[in-house]
């Protein structure tokens, strides 16, 4: 699978993104856009899990399963439209994966469940330096910092 063959969000080229998912076999189905409108309301730093698309979806009044939504979400990061990634408690989260989007990474406070994104360069550096060292064909690089946030920080009287 290459990587990043979706060159922009698929709200920006539906046709697009219609034909890489019919290229793999695939249909845009009224699930898969369902999810995928839930997906681009979020912000910078903003990272949804299927639980958090399934209650969104229900507070629309929509009844999709679970198993839909996870089915559709693996679907679309196979496709390399989304970015599955770990941040609290191993749960799965996911945001949207394309060439407009700066390689960035994560701070997540173990208390409240903040995630801040940041760029770092020297980081994709440092990954593509030991992926050649090792003979290692770099896909994705990620870089997850778990600590606490300033609001969860014990006061300093």
């Amino acid at each position: 699978m290459e990587p990043d063959r979706l060159s922009a969000n698929p709200e920006d080229c539906p046709d697009s993104f219609k034909d890489l998912l019919n290229q793999e076999g695939f249909r845009l189905t009224n699930q898969r856009q369902k999810i995928l409108d839930v997906l681009k309301i979020g912000t910078e730093g903003y990272h949804l899990s299927a639980e958090d698309i399934y209650q969104n979806l229900s507070e629309q009044g929509e009844k999709i399963s679970f198993s839909t939504i996870y089915r559709a979400l693996h679907v679309l990061v196979h496709l390399g439209v989304l970015r599955e990634i770990e941040l609290v408690d191993h749960r799965k989260y996911y945001e949207f994966k394309h060439p407009d989007i700066s390689p960035h990474h994560h701070l997540v406070c173990i208390q409240c469940g903040k995630v801040t994104e940041f760029e770092e360069n020297l980081i994709m550096e440092i990954s593509l330096r030991e992926a050649q060292h090792h003979n290692f064909s770099l896909v994705n690089c990620q870089f997850t910092v778990y600590g606490l946030c300033a609001d969860c920080q014990p006061s300093q009287n």
